[in-house]
């Protein structure tokens, strides 16, 4: 026990001149260590200031889909904000208008200076865009118009989506000039219900083929929306092919839909020779098939350059910069062919699949 008690003494007595030690060092040599913490906080705010003047602004994307079409267009978007300097946040709402809010909602929690949205309902994406303008945040709506109040959003940027429509009845009335005893027999294929760009793309190909020049020789047989979906163009077609065999031209507004017919009238054993097919996108989906010439035609969307405006009209926004509410792209859409798909996408800026 006093061996034990002896050891406490001198552990305690040792603890107390080492306390006794660095107390008198540290009075010593208060004034080195008043330099030293101010030189530390001097360096701590030069380096704050430093990163907040290479601070990137954080630009939120709200995509309406994540098909092969949306998928190039999110990279679009995602090459461009990173060109500006940008950190760019893309999340997919996959069509639902419940998810496209509660996206809207996480960016606008996570800090976004300026959100770009590609909507997923005419009507029913203006809550979500409301919110955001509500918070004071600018939306700039892209590809698409969407009811929200003006007071809500930023800027509308887009191309005139008539000109999609009007460039596939140009296909047609192009092939009924040339061989005067054609008649087309067509099943036209919608893309999403809701949508005003669908609705627009609809009325640019009836004014110019349904109503156009060689009325007489085109016939409407059916009609159908296909929710820009595959399967479900697939699954249209075979009922039409079933229903009317008559029909040889199908007329759809996304070559995630010409797949859909494509296949479905190879299933049914027809050859697609015996049948037009034409598009609207000229995606990667639709490339390939303009490359097996089992697409007649497509209607190219200059991703690209929607990209770029869209970048623009952020930048306006983040400059505190006043502009006009609906701003368009021009020559947004542009008529394809399988000779002529490689060369117009690199005059837009776009590089086609190998």
């Amino acid at each position: 026990m006093k061996a034990i008690h002896s050891s406490w003494r001198a552990l305690t007595a040792l603890l107390l001149t080492v306390i006794l030690v660095l107390s008198l060092a540290a009075c010593g040599n208060s004034n080195t260590a008043s330099t030293t913490q101010a030189a530390q906080t001097e360096n701590k705010t030069e380096t704050t200031e430093a990163a907040e003047d290479s601070q990137t602004h954080l630009i939120g994307y709200s995509l309406n889909s994540m098909d092969s079409t949306m998928k190039t267009m999110a990279d679009y978007f995602e090459s461009v904000a990173r060109e500006h300097g940008w950190e760019p946040v893309l999340l997919n709402a996959n069509g639902d208008v419940a998810t496209e809010l509660n996206n809207m909602e996480s960016l606008m929690n996570m800090g976004c200076e300026a959100v770009v949205i590609m909507g997923c309902d005419t009507a029913g994406s203006a809550a979500a865009i409301e919110e955001l303008g509500a918070a004071g945040i600018p939306v700039i709506i892209a590809g698409r118009k969407i009811e929200a109040k003006e007071d809500s959003y930023y800027t509308y940027v887009a191309g005139d989506h008539h000109e999609a429509g009007k460039a596939q009845a140009g296909y047609l009335n192009g092939l009924l000039e040339k061989d005067p005893a054609l008649e087309l027999n067509v099943a036209f294929i919608y893309g999403q219900s809701g949508s005003s760009s669908v609705q627009q793309r609809y009325e640019g190909f009836e004014s110019d083929c349904l109503n156009g020049q060689y009325a007489d020789r085109v016939h409407l047989i059916a009609s159908q929306y296909a929710e820009f979906d595959t399967q479900k163009a697939y699954d249209i077609t075979t009922d039409m092919l079933t229903s009317y065999e008559n029909i040889n031209c199908f007329v759809t507004q996304s070559d995630e839909q010409a797949a859909g017919i494509i296949n479905a009238i190879k299933a049914k054993g027809g050859s697609l020779d015996d049948y037009i097919v034409v598009s609207i996108d000229c995606s990667t989906t639709g490339q390939s098939y303009l490359k097996s010439g089992e697409l007649d035609a497509s209607v190219l969307m200059a991703m690209r350059q929607l990209a770029v405006s869209s970048a623009d009209y952020v930048e306006a926004a983040l400059n505190g910069e006043t502009v006009e509410k609906t701003n368009q792209v021009v020559g947004y859409y542009q008529l394809v062919t399988p000779e002529t798909y490689v060369e117009v996408m690199k005059a837009a800026g776009m590089e086609p699949v190998a």
